[in-house]
């Protein structure tokens, strides 16, 4: 549990409050985002391989563009999949140059 108790994780909340059960996704994008080998190996016996595969899939638009492909071959996913699509829709002539 001492990865529960690292200030570079988790420096916005209390320590204390943090619940791993409650808190689950909270700590587990934290651990993906800025997270050690030693969390990575908290997290995978804490909540298994596929619960984190799960939460970065429903995360990867938090993460920059490393982090993304870095858990994207980590975990074997089609990269299709770990890069969000963008949200902007085509410009419209009005906008052009």
């Amino acid at each position: 549990m001492k990865t529960l108790k690292k200030r570079s994780l988790f420096w916005d909340v209390n320590l204390n409050e943090i619940d791993p059960d409650t808190h689950r996704r909270f700590i587990i994008e934290r651990i993906l985002d800025r997270g050690d080998l030693e969390d990575l190996k908290w997290s995978k016996r804490r909540y298994g391989e596929e619960s984190l595969k799960k939460v970065f899939l429903g995360s990867a638009g938090k993460f920059n563009a490393k982090t993304n492909n870095f858990w994207c071959l980590l975990f074997g996913l089609d990269k299709k999949k770990c890069i969000p699509k963008q949200s902007i829709r085509k410009q419209s002539p009005f906008w052009k140059r």
